[in-house]
């Protein structure tokens, strides 16, 4: 194992790969459903459904629960499929149809608040757009947006989701953890399909970063999951028009030189097919990767400006 690897670092990254929650609340035909409740609001208080990111794990969402305001609930849209208990989807329209059952389960009429984080504001929009479509209330449709400095043109597309997704977990480990791993990734590219998620987690295996079988299972399982999540990100064309404003927070630090939300990525082609004027940004100084670290100040900075748009 690299020396650096920390157990500080160690435990964070166990922690990233353990990112999933068992679900509280049930389907409506007795499957695990995929909403979790992290906190619950005062009884009349506006309740956030929130999406994560493109892996679809929820857990962290229990870092932004302290910060919100008291009268808010807070459910996380945790990806279907990540509790094994299915097949996961690999489509925002799936996705988003699938919470639309669970959602008017919990909450049958408006006004609803919906929100997502990064890939999330996806299936946010398209739920969003769904509940207008049969008559619902949105009071608030929240993306919270990270911003980070890749050349997106450049990585893999939907003819290499194995790959993009192996890529984007250096990334993560990276940039989120500090954590560097050196992949072989031509001796990747040249193994079949079948065998790259398994080469991968061997070679985590054996420089040290997971510990026993489970955690094996956890992050090929994750990795799966990811490519599942980026083959519904790169495939989504909206279809409908929201009608009303986004609020979108922006996430970045300037002195890495995360200024600015690029438009072009493909997590963001929601807020591109909607009227300009229909979005409001609202860049905030500070470190998106607390998102999943719960690290302060910069966790509660994120949780306590989203729980501006929900006094």
């Amino acid at each position: 194992m690299d020396q650096s690897l920390t157990a500080t670092k160690q435990d964070l990254l166990r922690a990233l790969i353990k990112n999933r929650e068992q679900t509280t609340a049930r389907a409506l035909d007795e499957v695990p459903a995929n909403i979790v409740q992290f906190k619950q609001g005062a009884p009349g208080g506006p309740a956030l459904f929130f999406f994560p990111a493109t892996d679809g794990g929820a857990s962290y969402f229990r870092y932004l629960a302290p910060h919100l305001p008291e009268s808010v609930s807070l459910y996380g849209c945790q990806a279907p499929g990540f509790d094994e208990e299915r097949e996961p989807f690999g489509s925002v329209e799936e996705i988003a149809a699938y919470n639309l059952r669970h959602v008017r389960a919990i909450q049958p009429h408006g006004p609803y608040y919906i929100g997502g984080f990064c890939m999330g504001g996806l299936p946010s929009y398209e739920l969003a757009c769904r509940l207008q479509a049969e008559g619902e209330e949105v009071a608030l449709l929240l993306n919270v947006m990270p911003v980070f400095l890749r050349p997106w043109a450049c990585l893999p597309g939907t003819d290499a989701l194995q790959l993009r997704a192996i890529e984007d977990h250096l990334f993560i480990f990276e940039r989120m953890l500090g954590i560097h791993v050196v992949l072989p990734m031509d001796q990747i590219r040249a193994l079949p399909e079948a065998e790259r998620y398994a080469f991968v987690t061997a070679f985590m295996r054996d420089a040290g970063f997971l510990a026993s079988p489970a955690e094996q299972h956890l992050f090929m399982h994750r990795m799966k999951m990811y490519e599942a999540g980026l083959r519904a990100m790169l495939g989504y064309k909206p279809a409908r028009t929201f009608q009303g404003e986004i609020e979108v927070i922006v996430v970045g630090k300037p002195d890495r030189g995360e200024l600015a939300l690029d438009l072009n990525t493909s997590y963001t082609c929601a807020l591109r097919s909607t009227p300009p004027e229909q979005v409001r940004y609202h860049p905030l100084d500070a470190d998106s990767a607390a998102m999943f670290s719960g690290s302060e100040p910069d966790s509660g900075l994120i949780a306590r400006r989203m729980g501006d748009f929900l006094r």
